[in-house]
């Protein structure tokens, strides 16, 4: 079970790394302006979501 759970973990760090690149990338090519701030704090805090539980894995 564990292993699943942790396979299950992985997997979540990996998509949101992954829509956390397309929502980087997108806002570097200048899209949505009117909420280009929104969109950033958006990005910096999965940033902040993806650290704490890589660092929680890594004390496990």
């Amino acid at each position: 079970m564990q292993d699943r759970l942790t396979s299950n973990q992985e997997d979540l760090i990996l998509r949101l790394d992954q829509d956390r690149e397309w929502l980087l990338k997108n806002l570097d090519k200048g899209k949505w302006p009117e909420i280009r701030s929104e969109l950033a704090e958006l990005e910096r805090k999965i940033s902040k979501i993806i650290i704490s539980l890589q660092e929680k894995k890594a004390d496990i």
